[in-house]
């Protein structure tokens, strides 16, 4: 992920600029986005994750500024930049949580380059597998009766159907009625297709198996109490002029696809 927005931040149309990425990504990063740049399918991995990363820095700031939110939870940060590359109003605070082998790695990289945050940054090492990590985030300071922006980027894809429920419990009693969250999810199709068994095979074979997906994620978020808007890659507000393929129209069955979520929590 870190290596594909290194690339795009040196493009001088680029839709983002992300100067860490490349020190985050390290050789290995780059090598493995080549490896999996040889599945064309969709432009390859680097152009989603390209459309994917502008997608959600747009709604993460349109969200701040339309709610005045100053917390925002990154579930599964990674190798997540935004806490230094983002303009963000005075008084955010950000909240980063991955495991704690991750953010091992992650805070090496940013003390060998002296990156500064542009908010109040707390990471937190938990396993959000683990229903405690909601402990381990009030414990850094997140009040629950305030307003939140929340991001699962990349996150759902790889949990089991029971686990993404648990997990999204947990978020709907930490998230204040109107706060915002925003999600990637595929359909069910997309996990069977054959067009995907390379580029999915070689997720597994690094450990990262993609095992969860649905065909209405509007109604999934409504269980957990959210009102979603599901967007595709290459519709409207996820196209950036980049996005060359057609988009099949949500009516037309047996067709891959992906979704950029965005939600609200409902009760006001």
């Amino acid at each position: 992920m870190a290596a594909a927005r290194a690339l795009e931040s040196q493009r001088p149309d680029r839709l983002f600029d992300d100067p860490p990425a490349a020190a985050f990504a390290g050789r290995e990063g780059f090598a493995w986005l080549d490896r999996m740049e040889l599945s064309r399918l969709w432009g390859g991995p680097g152009l989603y994750i390209v459309v994917r990363t502008r997608f959600f820095d747009d709604f993460l700031l349109s969200s701040c500024r339309s709610t005045g939110a100053r917390q925002i939870v990154l579930l599964a940060a990674g190798m997540d930049a935004r806490a230094f590359r983002m303009n963000w109003t005075p008084q955010t605070r950000l909240y980063e949580l991955d495991r704690p082998e991750v953010f091992a790695a992650k805070e090496a990289v940013i003390a060998r380059v002296g990156v500064q945050p542009t908010c109040e940054r707390h990471a937190i090492g938990v396993d959000l597998a683990n229903r405690s990590w909601s402990k381990a985030l009030l414990e850094a300071g997140y009040e629950a009766r305030e307003l939140c922006v929340w991001l699962m980027e990349g996150l759902l894809f790889y949990m089991a159907e029971a686990a993404v429920h648990r997990l999204l419990d947990t978020v709907s009693t930490l998230a204040a009625p109107g706060s915002r969250l925003g999600t990637d999810l595929v359909n069910r199709e997309l996990l069977r297709s054959p067009m995907m068994w390379p580029l999915l095979s070689t997720f597994a074979w690094h450990g990262l198996a993609g095992r969860f997906g649905t065909n209405t994620p509007e109604a999934l978020f409504a269980e957990h109490d959210w009102e979603a808007e599901a967007t595709q890659p290459g519709e409207r507000g996820a196209n950036y002029g980049r996005w060359p393929y057609p988009v099949a129209h949500r009516e037309v069955p047996a067709v891959p696809r992906i979704f950029l979520l965005r939600a609200r929590r409902m009760g006001v």
